[in-house]
């Protein structure tokens, strides 16, 4: 998980900035997952990801970006034609990244609670080789969806969703995902996102709930363990429902 952030400072001047740490934040995370800032096509995505996430993507200008990157006014539009071009990188990287750590999650031959580990870890984990930062550029998202994050949860995300659907499936017993299975699936993808998107608030809430589990392994078990429950409770419900049909 990234580190929590605390809300950016306005800019006196009313355009868009990012806060003075930005830099010293992006090399460290560079530095932690080895990632070369020495190029500028980089430190434009991930000035850019800061930028956005905090102010939106209207708020922001071409030269206030690579200004923060120290680039040449140019380099947007030679590395990525424009700022939409930009945008588009900026909300694809984190996507592919999971979608890669996902592989192999559905392979037959695991037993269930593994098949269900190796989907939940890269929800929970503290690699985060997207970038830096990119959970509140996606909450933005999540209220006001543009088409290019729709058009890329469809093609990064999509296939894992129904690869879990179908997995879910052949546990269940039933031949394809129904509307009933695609609900489980989404449940067991809810309960981790929940530690993503919701960790400002159970740190307000509870606060030091997790310290004892820095890197979530614990968690993790458990989510997998609730997961396994949920999926033989709607076993069991299909197998003791009057009908053979999916569930209402």
């Amino acid at each position: 998980m990234p580190p929590r952030q605390s809300p950016p400072t306005p800019a006196p001047d009313g355009l868009a900035t990012v806060d003075p740490s930005a830099s010293e934040r992006i090399a460290a995370w560079a530095a932690a997952v080895g990632v070369d800032v020495s190029d500028p096509k980089v430190r434009l995505v991930l000035h850019a990801t800061l930028l956005f996430a905090e102010h939106g993507f209207d708020a922001v200008t071409t030269r206030e970006i690579c200004a923060a990157a120290g680039t040449n006014p140019g380099a947007i539009h030679y590395h990525f034609g424009d700022k939409s071009g930009l945008y588009r990188e900026v909300v694809l990287r984190p996507l592919q990244h999971m979608a890669q750590a996902f592989a192999g999650f559905d392979d037959p031959s695991l037993d269930l609670p593994t098949a269900l580990d190796r989907f939940l870890t890269p929800f929970l984990s503290t690699d985060d080789c997207g970038g830096p930062d990119p959970i509140r550029l996606y909450l933005r998202e999540l209220l006001d969806p543009s088409e290019v994050f729709t058009q890329a949860l469809q093609t990064h995300i999509g296939p894992n969703h129904h690869a879990l659907a179908r997995l879910l499936a052949r546990h269940i017993g039933v031949a394809e995902p129904d509307a009933g299975v695609h609900q489980l699936a989404y449940a067991i993808v809810a309960m981790a996102h929940d530690y993503c998107l919701s960790r400002p608030f159970m740190d307000a809430l509870t606060p030091r709930l997790l310290d004892d589990d820095p890197e979530l392994r614990a968690l993790r078990r458990r989510l997998v363990g609730w997961s396994v429950a949920l999926v033989a409770a709607e076993r069991e419900a299909r197998a003791t429902a009057p009908s053979s049909s999916a569930l209402p």
